[in-house]
């Protein structure tokens, strides 16, 4: 029997790394593109980037797009959280010229906008949008429910209005 193929990871970009796709020269565009594909197919991956000064960019992985060096591509990775050697997905953060660190200046403002929004109400999004799917009370609908008259299933907030 023949092993199912694993399905290729996903790609995702901030809406901005794609404008930045169209402002850099179209030689280095190809390039970028090019390494996008041979990312998310597995067949690349850039050095990690650290923590620089005020930029943070742990997590972040690079790739010199040109010969020159002069134009870089930042990325991050997803992994899947029960095996960190399943690669998800791609997400490209930022494309642009070295010089200056003004790529890594952009990467690393996006990845802050990012987490504040991930993180703007206590919890990540991913894990708000679990709550509010579940048929499990959250903590403040537990509270707010007597002991006595505890319904068989909890219904979301958006289910209860209709």
């Amino acid at each position: 029997m023949i092993a199912p193929a694993r399905p290729l990871p996903g790609f995702s970009a901030h809406p901005e790394a794609l404008a930045d796709l169209l402002t850099v020269p179209g030689q280095v565009r190809t390039l970028a593109l090019s390494y996008l594909d041979r990312l998310v197919k597995a067949e690349v991956r850039g050095p990690l980037l650290e923590e620089q000064g005020e930029r943070d960019l742990r997590g972040a992985r690079k790739i010199y797009l040109d010969d020159a060096m002069a134009y870089r591509l930042v990325y991050t990775e997803r992994r899947a959280p029960h095996n960190p050697r399943h690669l998800l997905g791609i997400h490209l953060v930022a494309v642009g010229e070295r010089r200056g660190v003004a790529v890594y200046e952009t990467a690393a403002r996006r990845l802050r906008q990012a987490a504040v929004q991930e993180t703007g109400r206590g919890m990540p999004a991913r894990f708000q949008a679990a709550l509010a799917s579940s048929a499990r009370p959250s903590p403040a609908q537990a509270a707010a429910t007597t002991s006595t008259a505890t319904p068989a299933v909890a219904l979301s907030p958006a289910a209860r209005q209709r």
